[in-house]
């Protein structure tokens, strides 16, 4: 059992948000509890609700359900297929998506990702790993000529003192697949490659720029395995730059153009290098990508985040040419949508450029976000347009 400190329990059910951080514990009774669902009570002893117990971590427990009854048998099974049920009805153009979100289909600190003929598992906490073998099973019953590897979070392993190694769970393969989205197919590299091997958050802003790449010159920052390049010209695209820093991400890139012969390999350009260094001295464009990896992880670190997004995009107005559009964004979980607005606000005055904000942008839906749980929504942006 996990015991909050006086009236922790009391504002933790008036939010029903799902995790109990460590400084709200006062005690955790019954030894090492890691592993197995744990009643979470008040000092009065009043059972708030069943969770996982992450004694070395921020994050204490993360709950999966509310009130003093015990979870049914079945309740993993049932989540999961609840997940599977919801990604069915969204009629996704793509057979690579996100299947379970964590917190936001209601399985805390697990992530399944499908892509074509591989499911990919990655536990991010001990109790999750702890149901692996009951979650390979019905996997299997919901994929049944899936491969299923497992995908180790080496932040978390080292957390949460997990012990399962990244491989093959069932089925076998190279590390590799290919998908299908939006009518292109993609090489991607679940093995070594970053996350669980692709960024299926950014489905729907792919196909955005897609539609806006008809006749443009387009600069791809961050440009990792090149899916918004290949989309931007598969809409027609003049031109399409992509810059990024892993040589390893543009081999996978070509591979994927590789795959696609209908697309004008020509117009499509990979330049190995920094995207800020880039940025400082190129020619304008009409659509520019910026997609950088997590400024700001933490809260402790948003000060210097702030500056680095406001930098980032003053150069990117800087080099749009009049009328063209930026999609910009963020992933920073700590970096909520108002302050990453402000930050785009800040570098249009420092860029001396008048800026609409068009458009509002979001993670895919296949990235459910629960209604208690603001954290979940990591990846926010903007498409802008300099005049």
């Amino acid at each position: 059992m996990i015991v909050l400190k006086p009236g922790k329990g009391e504002l933790l059910r008036a939010r029903r948000h799902p995790w109990v951080y460590s400084g709200a514990v006062e005690r955790a009774e019954e030894g090492d509890l890691r592993g197995q669902p744990v009643q979470v009570a008040e000092t009065s002893g009043q059972i708030l609700g069943w969770g996982f117990y992450s004694p070395h971590s921020l994050i204490a427990v993360r709950l999966l359900a509310w009130g003093p009854e015990p979870l049914p048998e079945d309740w993993l099974e049932r989540r999961l297929r609840g997940a599977f049920e919801l990604r069915q009805r969204l009629a996704l153009d793509s057979d690579a998506y996100r299947l379970v979100n964590t917190e936001g289909d209601f399985l805390p600190g697990l992530i399944v990702d499908v892509y074509r003929a591989t499911t990919v598992v990655r536990p991010l906490v001990r109790g999750m790993e702890a149901v692996l073998e009951r979650l390979l099973a019905a996997l299997r019953s919901l994929y049944p000529e899936n491969a299923v590897f497992l995908k180790r979070d080496e932040k978390a392993a080292r957390l949460e003192a997990l012990e399962r190694t990244t491989g093959y769970l069932a089925g076998s393969g190279d590390g590799t697949e290919r998908i299908r989205e939006a009518g292109l197919e993609h090489l991607v590299d679940i093995a070594r490659g970053q996350k669980t091997g692709y960024y299926l958050d950014q489905r729907d802003n792919r196909a955005l720029a897609r539609r806006l790449s008809p006749g443009c010159r387009v600069l791809n920052l961050f440009a990792y395995s090149g899916s918004f390049a290949l989309q931007a010209a598969a809409g027609g695209a003049a031109e399409v730059v992509s810059v990024e820093s892993s040589a390893a991400a543009l081999e996978l890139a070509r591979a994927s153009v590789r795959l696609n012969p209908q697309l004008p390999a020509e117009r499509l350009t990979w330049v190995e290098g920094d995207a800020l260094a880039y940025l400082e001295d190129c020619s304008s464009f009409d659509l520019l990508v910026v997609d950088p990896p997590p400024y700001a992880r933490r809260r402790s670190e948003l000060p210097g985040a702030l500056k680095g997004y406001v930098r980032l995009n003053r150069l990117a107005l800087e080099r749009c040419a009049p009328g063209g559009t930026v999609l910009s964004f963020s992933c920073s979980s700590a970096m909520t949508a108002e302050l990453f607005g402000d930050a785009l606000r800040e570098a249009a005055r420092q860029a001396g450029r008048e800026v609409q904000l068009l458009q509002a942008l979001h993670a895919a839906p296949d990235h459910p976000i629960a209604a208690g749980h603001p954290e979940g929504e990591y990846l926010k942006g903007w498409l802008l347009r300099a005049l």
